[in-house]
């Protein structure tokens, strides 16, 4: 069984070794994990040209950052019985991504037994809003 809390602090530490195999091929480790507290998390990602299509960064790579902080914050109150997956991500893009550093706030809104809701909003340098992002997580037994 997953102790989120542990994943957690690893992440925090940049300690990869353990990292499934999709945060290696999509480099979601790039990033910090600067604030976590119950229900809610603030990532910070340097924006990478990599991930830019002729003009800003690619919006899938955007929607996989904000899946990657909404689990964030979800795994603050996750008990380790538990596991999940995103059953719904719903993405709302109002500026485009073209440098600097973004910072991702991951909240959980509302919890159950079997989901939760949780929201990701992404500003960038200027503290300007650029996307918010929305899950619906569904809860499953590890």
């Amino acid at each position: 069984m997953p102790s989120w809390k542990n994943i957690l602090k690893r992440i925090q530490e940049q300690d990869i070794e353990k990292a499934p195999p999709h945060v290696h091929a999509l480099n979601l480790y790039a990033g910090r994990l600067a604030e976590v507290e119950e229900g809610r998390i603030v990532y910070e990602w340097d924006v990478n040209p990599d991930y830019m299509n002729p003009a800003a960064v690619f919006g899938g790579y955007l929607a996989t950052l904000a899946d990657q902080t909404c689990s964030f914050a979800l795994m603050t109150e996750l008990e380790d019985d538990k596991n999940f997956t995103t059953s719904d991500l719903q993405m709302h893009f109002f500026r485009p991504v073209t440098k600097g550093t973004i910072r991702c706030e991951g909240r959980v809104l509302n919890r159950s037994k079997t989901q939760a809701y949780v929201e990701a909003t992404f500003t960038n340098e200027e503290g300007k809003l650029v996307l918010k992002a929305r899950a619906v997580e569904r809860i499953l037994p590890a």
